[in-house]
């Protein structure tokens, strides 16, 4: 007997002895494995006492998709109660597809048996009746149609119409004529009509496209709209002409959807019309999400088929539209294009601060893809790598890395001063060349008590009363405003208090509350306090690191994307600079270093110069803060040197389950990719054998972060399978499933995906072993998942049998 088999007869076993638990888990596996030898028990199950159990069998027999059920479903559809059972029975009745079935499904479309219960104030029957109309439609069941067709418009029925008009089409021929009757019915709501249009689309019949090619004259525009998108569904390129006169349509909504079908019909037709003289009178239209949208689809046209000179200054006088949206796809639009004389207008955008962010980033995008490097070009981009808004950064920097790799430089009139290279600007960002120019400082303002005199007339001294030697100002200050009485404490640089949210505020009162009230050493904390405390303290450092991240001031930010821009690259100079910026003095710039590091690594690992990154990597994997050491980790499994492997095999002690995880997953990489130290110019002080990681992994199958557990069972899958250790892989097998009831077995998914990648016979038998030693129904539900996982990915041979 195989493992298989053994696990059909074991889950059989399971739904007639097993607990409610037991029985629907076992069920669902059973239905997924699809496997006809459980046919018998499921039918038992039908009429389970438990309500889950007889809606998995009901479920588990439509997946199998076995006739042999269909007595038994209907006998079900027609005596239980439960409406829940039979929505479930007349899916399943109409996944295997028995015309036998046709009958009993329509008859309880119709009438409501009278002993069928009511979930709280809800009717299960509609549900019924609704999971019966799917059915019957995938039934085809054309004796059905008039029937349905009076459903519809049953006003003490819930609304079906959409349901039942794509099970009338399902069905065809006299189905799909009621469906085209109710769409050419004048007389009815413009829903019902527009409703009819949708469910053609899934209609290949003449008669359908004829149908809905009438009703792009429909007087109702949600109706013309939707025939448009319905004929462009059917790919009916013969209505490309019908449809490009709908561009014309007064209704934005019609012309957008005409806009849509033309241009996806216009990519199926060997005899489309020209595309853009098709929407040539669009590209000025009075609505601006028309024109968004207009643009958008022209995008992938203009490269093989350029604008026209007319057509191209009309797309050049919407970059500047009202509607960002319009005037950001305008400025895509002319990227795509490639005609440079559009350079000008778009450096005049990026230029405009006053501009949309999104118009401004979309024409710097299109500067870098339209190619010319000039002085204009280099000095405005430059200078809004500058720019207060970051995605206008990103785009600037995006652009003259473009323009590094498809670039051609345009000599200036000056032949003594040559362009710089537009990755010489950017490498300048990463190292502070470029810095945001600092306003001015405020001019002094000039502060004057107003005395009640005027400004031209001096004040007179009172012979009689000469005024005291004391500070007038300070004498009216002090009698018009409540002084405190202790004086204010001089605030010294940093010492202001953060903003706080509202819970920080509750909390920090608390905490003042606690600190003043004396408490005995015994009495701080029990266990439970503990444990809640530990959880607070987790929670302050993730916020901490959030806001750390969310601190970083523009010049910071600007090297920050010049390091993640450079990734893009492969020039030794860049990584040079990366190289370099490791070392940078703000923890944002350093992590994005590391990142294109390892991303460049991985597109290129043959790349000169990767070697040099791995010291100081290392370095940071073992003292940098929290994510410069993830960032670390996975840079240095992708450089491939071995000399990590020490390193990373440490970061499995850390504390935080993050790094845990992330460093599994560059032993993995680094076990199997790495290539071997004395071909490869390694100095390895001490080099680690797979085997010997995969020990170490082993280990992690204990951790108590799911994650962690998760990651492990995946790395040893990969580093084991070439090694061909049968004894080792049995005992990381076993270990693997031991570990998922470590924690909630939240993971088991998880773990079954991962035992995949083992011989999968052996997976299954060490599974199967567990869940008959199993001595509750939580641990079995686990190890039936885990099966699930592992075996309805594959083709069994023997479920014919």
């Amino acid at each position: 007997m195989t493992t298989y088999r053994e696990t059909v007869d074991t889950l059989c076993q399971l739904v007639q002895t097993g607990d409610e638990a037991d029985r629907c888990y076992a069920a669902r596996t059973l239905g997924l494995l699809r496997d006809t030898a459980s046919i018998e028990t499921l039918i038992e199950h039908l009429r389970d006492e438990d309500l889950d159990v007889a809606i998995d069998a009901a479920e588990a027999l439509g997946n199998i998709g076995s006739a042999e059920a269909v007595p038994a479903l209907i006998e079900s559809l027609e005596n239980d109660p439960s409406g829940e059972v039979c929505t479930m029975v007349a899916v399943a009745l109409g996944k295997i597809g028995s015309t036998e079935a046709i009958d009993p499904l329509l008859k309880i479309c119709l009438e409501r048996p009278q002993d069928m219960e009511w979930n709280d104030d809800w009717d299960t029957w509609w549900d019924v009746q609704k999971a019966a109309v799917h059915a019957l439609g995938k039934l085809g069941a054309e004796t059905a149609v008039d029937s349905l067709a009076a459903l519809i418009d049953d006003e003490c029925q819930q609304d079906m119409e959409p349901d039942i008009l794509n099970a009338l089409i399902r069905m065809g021929g006299s189905g799909e004529a009621k469906v085209i009757k109710r769409l050419q019915n004048p007389d009815s709501a413009s829903i019902h009509r527009r409703r009819a249009a949708h469910a053609l689309a899934r209609s290949s019949s003449v008669e359908a496209t004829k149908a809905l090619g009438r009703a792009l004259t429909d007087p109702a525009a949600d109706v013309r709209a939707e025939a448009a998108l319905s004929l462009a569904s059917q790919n009916a390129v013969s209505y490309l002409s019908a449809l490009t006169l709908l561009l014309r349509d007064p209704d934005n909504q019609v012309r957008q959807a005409a806009l849509k079908a033309v241009t996806r019909l216009a990519q199926n037709s060997d005899n489309a019309p020209n595309v853009e003289e098709a929407f040539q009178g669009m590209l000025a239209d009075p609505d601006p999400e028309v024109r968004a949208i207009l643009y958008s689809m022209l995008l992938p046209v203009v490269p093989d088929n350029p604008l026209s000179e007319e057509n191209f200054q009309r797309v050049l006088e919407r970059i500047s539209d009202p509607s960002a949206e319009a005037a950001a796809a305008a400025c895509a639009l002319l990227g795509a294009n490639r005609n440079t004389a559009a350079i000008s207008p778009l450096l005049e955008i990026v230029s405009d601060s006053s501009a949309h962010p999104m118009v401004r980033k979309e024409a710097a995008t299109a500067i870098g893809s339209l190619g010319r490097i000039d002085v204009d070009v280099l000095s405005t981009l430059e200078n809004t790598i500058t720019d207060e808004q970051q995605v206008v950064r990103l785009a600037a920097l995006e652009a003259l890395m473009e323009l590094e790799k498809t670039g051609l430089i345009t000599p200036p009139d000056d032949e003594e001063a040559p362009l710089p290279r537009p990755l010489d600007l950017i490498m300048g960002a990463l190292n502070g060349e470029i810095t945001i120019p600092q306003p001015p400082p405020p001019a002094p303002v000039e502060v004057t008590l107003d005395t009640g005199i005027d400004k031209g007339e001096a004040p007179q001294a009172d012979s009689e009363n000469p005024p005291e030697e004391t500070d007038t100002i300070a004498e009216t200050a002090e009698s018009d405003l409540d002084l405190p009485q202790t004086p204010a404490q001089i605030v010294a640089e940093g010492e202001v208090a953060p903003a706080m949210s509202t819970l920080d505020a509750i909390h920090m009162a608390n905490v003042e509350t606690m600190l003043a009230t004396p408490h005995a050493p015994e009495e701080m904390a029990d266990e439970t306090t503990m444990e809640y405390l530990e959880i607070v303290a987790h929670n302050k450092e993730l916020m901490r690191r959030m806001r750390s991240n969310r601190r970083i001031d523009a010049q910071q930010d600007i090297r920050r994307l010049a390091a993640h821009v450079l990734a893009e690259t492969n020039e030794e100079e860049a990584l040079k600079t990366l190289i370099q910026a490791l070392n940078d003095d703000a923890a944002p710039v350093r992590r994005e270093a590391a990142d294109s590091i390892g991303l460049m690594a991985k597109r290129n690992p043959q790349l000169a110069g990767l070697t040099d990154a791995v010291g100081t990597l290392i370095t940071q994997l073992a003292i940098g803060d929290l994510d410069q050491k993830i960032t670390s980790a996975r840079a240095l499994s992708y450089i491939g040197h071995r000399a990590a492997l020490v390193p990373l095999l440490e970061a499995l002690k850390a504390p935080e389950f993050t790094l845990r995880t992330q460093a599994i997953d560059a032993l993995a990489r680094l076990s199997l990719n790495s290539r071997d130290p004395a071909e490869a110019d390694h100095m390895v002080v001490r080099d680690v054998p797979p085997l010997s990681v995969a020990r170490r992994l082993m280990e992690c199958l204990e951790d108590n972060e799911m994650a962690v557990r998760v990651a492990a069972a995946r790395g040893l899958a990969r580093i084991l399978k070439p090694l061909r250790e049968e004894s080792f892989t049995r005992k990381a097998v076993e270990k693997i499933v031991d570990g998922v009831t470590i924690g909630t077995g939240e993971e088991a998914r998880l773990i079954g995906r991962a035992l995949r990648e083992f011989d999968t016979d052996l997976a299954n038998s060490i599974l199967l072993a567990n869940l008959k030693q199993a001595d509750d129904s939580v641990k079995r539900s686990v190890y039936i998942e885990m099966i699930e996982e592992l075996l309805t990915v594959q083709d069994h041979s023997e479920q014919a049998a």
